[in-house]
């Protein structure tokens, strides 16, 4: 998990949000610094909304922790670029690239100033991590296609994520087929999702990705009877809070606000600073305004 207080700690100022791409990969480059680039789609309520919180407190404090440029660009100008480096389908969000401008983060939509600050806490926490699966993956075989196949999945980084899972896979790492099936699940892909999940052997991760599917299948009944039964098991790891989140979600849109809330207090309460945690407020607040997340 990401500590995001100590990541915070002691750091320098925080900088300023350019508005030109190329002036501030051309800083990044020179500094050696990973850049976070908001792509904002003027006009769009979310994207308009998000853009403030931009300048909020924490995610200053983030970006300087991390030792980031960042910079905030219209879509329109780069519509080419945003499905490469970010992906989904919400027509905006969020990329991190390092000082070679090769993307290794995102974020598709809108973000809360906590779940922004969080996910940048998670891009500097995974810097080295990153850089040294990828060393391995170009090197190893299935078993370290997985471990960085996992690790870009867990960033965000769809493209990479998907090239190794599916090397990990028909390389023989089952457990690459139901990270697949999450990875299709996140763009709605449900039909390549469950392909991949019905080839993957029935393990409490399995059953936690399979929960998600069923959610995203709006089938909350069978999405919270899964989840439960994978959160039972004790075994789902670094996993287990995801499963926890959507589980809340799966009671929510289930209509059972009294069970989902406990969950989110709870998941909140943990106070690691993960993004899972961060997402779980964002969740949580909507819950309490009555608005949908």
């Amino acid at each position: 998990m990401v500590v995001l207080s100590a990541l915070l700690a002691g750091c320098a100022t925080a900088p300023t949000w350019q508005d030109d791409l190329g002036t501030a990969l051309r800083a990044a480059q020179t500094a050696g610094a990973d850049t976070v680039v908001f792509f904002a789609r003027p006009g769009v309520p979310e994207s308009d909304r998000t853009v403030p919180q931009l300048d909020d407190p924490r995610v200053r404090r983030a970006l300087a922790a991390g030792g980031f440029v960042a910079v905030i660009v219209d879509v329109a100008a780069h519509e080419r670029l945003l499905p490469i480096w970010v992906g989904g389908r919400d027509g905006f969000g969020t990329a991190v690239v390092d000082a070679a401008a090769q993307p290794y983060a995102a974020r598709p939509g809108p973000l809360d100033a906590d779940e922004f600050a969080a996910f940048v806490a998670l891009c500097a926490a995974s810097r080295d991590r990153f850089a040294e699966l990828r060393r391995a993956a170009a090197q190893g075989g299935s078993a370290e296609h997985h471990a960085f196949g996992c690790l870009c999945l867990e960033l965000g980084a769809r493209a990479p994520a998907e090239q190794h899972l599916v090397q990990a896979a028909l390389g023989g790492v089952v457990d690459a087929r139901q990270r697949l099936a999450r990875l299709f699940a996140l763009d709605g892909n449900l039909t390549t999702a469950r392909r991949w999940l019905a080839g993957a052997p029935p393990t409490p991760l399995a059953q936690a990705t399979e929960g998600y599917v069923l959610w995203k299948e709006r089938r909350y009944a069978d999405a919270v009877r899964v989840l439960e039964t994978a959160l039972a098991s004790g075994q789902l790891g670094a996993e287990r809070q995801r499963a926890v989140l959507f589980l809340a979600k799966a009671w929510h849109d289930a209509r059972r606000d009294d069970l989902a809330e406990p969950l989110l207090v709870a998941l909140v309460a943990e106070g690691t600073g993960s993004l899972v945690e961060a997402q779980a407020a964002h969740v949580l607040r909507h819950l309490r305004d009555g608005s949908s997340h």
